[in-house]
């Protein structure tokens, strides 16, 4: 009978059954031996660990014991009835045997295996002690049968082999998790700067979508307000012309002062004239030294000085005000370049020369306008008939 005290724990067993077939397939008998025993202490009812376990012991007896047990759970087993037999044919359960036996088959799968068939008689199990007291026959638990079945030197020295080959599958396993461990922490690593990088991107698209936006709505009042300058202003009425009923002024006065006052201007011009022809015949002549030159230059400046103080003095025709005053600002620009030019010819300094250079182009130009100016209306003027009485 199996002692109820002991609780079964048929998955584990399961479990141990399996580690402890394979080691003794590969030839681990003591691996074997303290597995298979862990599996019939967990589940006392476990017929293959009990026929398991004898394959992988060496002293009869102990064998014996195994199968015995083998045959308490079931009567019917075949194997333990030969194994329990081949024993007692060879006398190996005699207290003076000291032969161990085993024997060894060709094993399910590849390679040899200790099978628990090995057929072997034993005497009586050593648990069917008589009780001290009244001589009733005790039953052992089986932890202490298999401690009787195990001794103690080869019950620890496998128990130690077995711890070993256990905290190699320890560290084994944590090598795989921390290598397991590693590759998430690289995974999270490697998927921060991509979340980054995606993150910026749907920033920048949506920076860069509310600019159009921006941009389109600018645009668009830009186009409105064009359009808008565009349009037409509304119309506004035009007043009616005056019609002068009396002139202020009669035609032929006014004529006849201009007449007067281009007159007035015809001796000072031809007076400029010459003071020009004179400066440009004495500095054109080939080997002129410097003194030439600022003479000329200085007699040209008083010439012209003279005739703009001329000039200011007469009162123009409304018509012609604004030639006047082109013609006094080129005088002006006239005078200006030629204090540049004696400044020049005193110090020989470039940007003297050049500052003249240009303002005497302006004083051209401004004189050629006025010119043109006085001219067209002297020849309009000259077409028409002047009345006897308006000449002054």
């Amino acid at each position: 009978m199996v002692d109820a005290g002991i609780k079964s724990n048929e998955r584990e067993a399961a479990r141990l059954f399996e580690r402890g077939v394979a080691a003794a397939r590969g030839g681990q008998r003591r691996v074997a031996a303290v597995l298979l025993a862990r599996v019939v202490q967990l589940d006392p009812q476990h017929e293959l660990g009990w026929l398991w376990l004898s394959g992988v012991l060496d002293e009869p007896k102990e064998i014996a014991f195994c199968l015995r047990s083998a045959l308490t759970i079931n009567p019917q087993n075949d194997r333990a009835r030969r194994g329990l037999a081949w024993l007692e044919q060879r006398n190996l359960l005699r207290p003076e045997a000291t032969a161990t036996a085993g024997v060894v088959v060709p094993g399910r799968g590849s390679g040899m295996v200790v099978e628990p068939s090995c057929p072997v008689e034993a005497p009586a199990p050593v648990a069917d002690v008589a009780s001290r007291d009244n001589g009733a026959p005790a039953r052992v638990s089986w932890h202490t049968r298999l401690s009787m079945v195990l001794p103690g030197s080869s019950l620890r020295q496998a128990h130690d082999d077995v711890q070993a080959r256990h905290d190699g599958e320890s560290w084994w396993v944590s090598w795989r998790h921390s290598r397991r461990e590693l590759g998430r922490a690289r995974v999270l690593l490697w998927s921060m700067p991509l979340l980054l990088l995606l993150l910026t991107l749907a920033l920048n698209y949506a920076l860069h979508a509310a600019i159009e936006r921006n941009n389109a709505l600018i645009e668009a009042e830009l186009v409105q307000r064009a359009v808008a300058a565009e349009a037409p202003p509304p119309p506004v009425p035009d007043d009616p012309p005056v019609v002068a009923i009396i002139e202020p002024e009669l035609t032929v006065v006014r004529d006849a002062a201009t007449l007067a006052y281009l007159s007035q201007l015809e001796e000072p011009r031809a007076r400029l004239r010459g003071a020009v022809e004179s400066y440009r015949n004495a500095t054109s002549r080939p080997g002129g030294s410097s003194i030439v030159h600022a003479t000329s230059a200085r007699r040209l400046r008083d010439e012209v000085e003279r005739a703009y103080g001329v000039m200011v003095a007469l009162q123009p025709p409304e018509s012609l005000a604004e030639a006047h005053a082109a013609y006094l600002h080129g005088l002006e620009l006239e005078l200006a370049a030629l204090d540049d030019m004696l400044a020049f010819y005193s110090s020989f300094r470039l940007e003297n020369a050049n500052r003249a250079a240009l303002t005497m182009e302006e004083a051209g130009r401004r004189l050629e306008q006025a010119r043109l100016a006085f001219e067209q209306q002297q020849t309009m003027l000259t077409a028409q008939v002047v009345p006897v009485h308006s000449i002054r």
